[in-house]
């Protein structure tokens, strides 16, 4: 795709910052450098860069502090949240006030639990080029409001890089035709294939059981999972699933 001029003046400014906040134009550049930089010129209380698996889970590249990271998991958790309608969709999903009654209603579990959080705005815009499917980069802060039109374009354009770094540092690692990037988080498909094991079930029921359980016992997804890879919690087939 061809940059207007405009478009090819902003690119290369946002490359430049994160250059700059990487050490400077001789420095590799990273998705953390990214993160940080798009979180400080876009005014936001943090930022993260998941990347989807093949059975379409979110997970975490990058994030600049535990709340990014925490946003993306929520909602990996209780199964709805702007992230997974960004990916659904392939489109942005630009939420400017998680209080209001219309978010509440569109995601009823995820909403009330992100303002207690203290998060008033987030906004997921998927990384996607054709079939391949990236991710997404979040953002969020405490503080209600849209982004300004110049504050947008910015954060499509962190976005495209972010697709950039991330197809960069896994060429060739796309296999047998698959159209997402490779997975991140092991533990958590280990213990998906240990719960499966235990009840005997699909992977995909095995998952909806841990999501499940995490969301009704206030746990991070991360932590319940490194749980049962060391088997200080297992599930039993005789049990209702919570």
């Amino acid at each position: 795709m061809t940059l207007s001029p405009d478009g090819a003046d902003r690119y290369a400014r946002v490359r430049a910052w994160i250059e700059a906040q990487s050490g400077g134009a001789d420095s590799a550049v990273s998705l953390a450098a990214l993160c940080e930089t798009a979180s400080l010129r876009l005014g936001m209380g943090g930022a993260a860069v998941t990347v989807e698996t093949s059975r379409g889970w979110a997970e975490t590249r990058y994030s600049t502090g535990d709340m990014a990271r925490r946003l993306v998991e929520l909602q990996v958790t209780v199964g709805e949240g702007p992230c997974l309608d960004a990916t659904r969709t392939g489109g942005p999903v630009l939420v400017s006030d998680l209080g209001s009654l219309s978010c509440q209603r569109r995601w009823p579990l995820f909403a009330p639990l992100a303002t207690e959080a203290g998060v008033s705005a987030l906004f997921a815009l998927p990384l996607r080029v054709g079939s391949i499917r990236g991710g997404t980069l979040v953002l969020h802060r405490a503080v209600a409001g849209a982004l300004s039109g110049g504050q947008l374009a910015d954060a499509l354009t962190f976005t495209e890089l972010a697709l950039r770094f991330l197809l960069d540092g896994h060429a060739g690692a796309v296999e047998d035709g698959a159209d997402c990037l490779p997975l991140h988080d092991p533990q958590l498909h280990q213990a998906t294939g240990m719960i499966a094991a235990q009840l005997d079930t699909g992977i995909d029921e095995a998952l909806s059981r841990l999501r499940a359980h995490a969301f009704a016992t206030r746990r991070p997804l991360a932590d319940l999972a490194a749980d049962v890879v060391a088997r200080r919690v297992t599930f039993d087939p005789s049990e209702e699933a919570t």
